[in-house]
């Protein structure tokens, strides 16, 4: 029996009549899923900001180098350029998670009037946005695989393998995908206006 207060009582013999089912129900799983996408691409703003503090700390120490002592790192710049680009990757879902990226709403005006047609220009702007972003995925595999199969490695001094940096693009664009997919579920179940 279910009681207010105190919740299922006892085991009913009517249980699959009064008594909630034991599978969680389909949205109950897009929703852990949702939310596990919103705890990653959190992880990976944090990571994306630890890469700027590190490029930060790389042009610091360079600077402080040479002037005092005279010395050059010799990878500042290649390092600091690796860190920027993986930290644009990464950002990315996390800038769409918190509806950073810069949106064109022109037509706001008309949302009163026509808020269904407004609806379906959203929809489809989410679709292009999740297609590029698949394409994207796509294109930085296809580099990343091509330097690892022909062992690719930097022309600087450090003779970086280029697969280190180029991992990011299609893992911070997967990240972005993702979340577009999360966002537009949000926004056809009607929780969301963005």
């Amino acid at each position: 029996m279910f009681h207010a207060a105190e919740g299922w009582t006892k085991r009913s013999p009517l249980r699959a009549v009064d008594a909630p089912s034991q599978q969680p129900h389909r949205g109950f799983i897009v929703e852990k899923i949702i939310a596990a996408i919103g705890r990653m691409n959190g992880m990976l703003g944090w990571l994306s900001g630890f890469c700027i503090a590190s490029a930060s700390f790389l042009i610091i120490t360079e600077i402080f180098g040479r002037a005092f002592f005279g010395q050059s790192l010799q990878i500042t710049d290649e390092y600091t350029g690796y860190l920027m680009a993986v930290s644009s990757f990464l950002g990315l879902g996390y800038v769409e998670k918190v509806q950073g990226h810069i949106r064109m709403d022109l037509i706001t005006l008309l949302r009163s009037r026509f808020p269904r047609v407004i609806a379906s220009f959203r929809v489809l702007a989410y679709g292009l946005a999740i297609a590029f972003a698949g394409y994207l995925t796509f294109v930085g595999w296809k580099l990343f695989y091509q330097s690892y199969v022909y062992g690719s490695k930097s022309m600087q001094i450090s003779e970086t393998p280029l697969v280190i940096p180029q991992i990011f693009i299609p893992l911070g664009a997967a990240a972005l995908f993702l979340q577009y997919c999360c966002n537009l579920y949000k926004f056809c179940s009607g929780r969301t206006e963005q």
